[in-house]
């Protein structure tokens, strides 16, 4: 349970030096803030392991900051345990409905708030929608939230992107290595995401180098082309000076030839459906949109695509 981050948001000092007590002897580091302003500060550069939150604080309260943490995509997966004195069945319900994990009633025993923290940071390490290696949605949670998007009628714009020779850079430089390079093109969505569509995108690890990237559909195409703009720009720190300098490295291909492959580089495949309404169909046409332009003769670099005839 090392290096993981406990946020305790309580308007009592007390309740917070009691807990922090308790949790660092677990080696959780704590951090302890008094109102929701500074809640929503924190979290704007930081990401806990899991929130403890009290309803009743000045400003902004606990209602109001469990939908805004569930409502924000960069902190919508965040656990959030209630801590409170109010032990009404209505609000257990409310705070139940607006996302959180768990309630506890003030006062609490601490092998009990203990015993809690540890079961639901246990079960969303071990979440098996999640990707192991990037930690983001894997395919079915995917497919449930473009499910979703469509039955709601809630346009969007739905990009596939896959990574260019990477099997090859996974050959020549090993898994340790292509598994960095995978966490960075995530780290690169992700922050494409963030500057184009704050407030309304979502990030999904298929598996191996393929992702999927949903926002509005007037933010996509900035960006898909920050992502593939930083990808560039980037790619050549995961080579060595040699392979830099010529552009490619050599290894076998499939078929076991010898072949020289050009860095890594992204294809994404962008589809911003009007009349379709199954997933299954969704993403077909953005494979078949992805096939098309990876087998494009003359590109180089990072790819964006769109299909206009939906």
């Amino acid at each position: 349970m090392t290096n993981k981050t406990v946020l305790v948001v309580d308007d009592d000092p007390n309740v917070g030096l009691l807990i922090s007590a308790v949790l660092k002897k677990l080696d959780y580091a704590v951090v302890t803030l008094y109102d929701g302003e500074e809640v929503l500060r924190f979290l704007a550069g930081n990401k806990p392991d899991l929130i403890l939150l009290d309803l009743r604080m000045p400003g902004v309260d606990g209602y109001a900051l469990c939908k805004r943490i569930r409502g924000n995509p960069d902190t919508h997966d965040i656990p959030i345990i209630i801590l409170s004195g109010v032990s009404e069945v209505d609000a257990k319900v409310t705070t139940i409905e607006l996302g959180a994990d768990d309630f506890i009633t003030k006062p609490f025993d601490v092998r009990e708030l203990r015993a809690r923290i540890n079961r639901i940071i246990k079960r969303k390490n071990s979440d098996i929608s999640l990707n192991p290696l990037t930690r983001l949605p894997g395919s079915p949670a995917i497919e449930e939230y473009i499910t979703k998007r469509m039955a709601a009628e809630n346009p969007f714009a739905f990009a596939y992107i896959d990574a260019d020779n990477f099997k090859a850079y996974n050959d020549v430089y090993g898994y340790a290595k292509g598994d960095i390079l995978i966490k960075h093109i995530a780290a690169v969505i992700l922050e494409s995401a963030k500057a184009s569509a704050p407030q309304d995108y979502f990030i999904g690890h298929v598996g191996g180098d393929d992702f999927v990237l949903v926002t509005e559909p007037g933010a996509m195409d900035a960006a898909g082309g920050f992502i593939t703009k930083e990808f560039d720009r980037t790619i050549p720190d995961f080579y060595n000076p040699e392979d830099r300098k010529t552009g490619y490295i050599t290894t076998l291909d499939r078929k076991n030839h010898t072949r020289n492959f050009p860095l890594v580089s992204l294809t994404i495949a962008v589809v911003v459906p009007k009349t379709l309404k199954h997933y299954g169909k969704l993403v077909e046409t953005a494979t078949e949109l992805k096939r098309y332009a990876k087998d494009l003769s003359d590109r180089k670099g990072s790819l964006y695509i769109k299909d206009r005839r939906l």
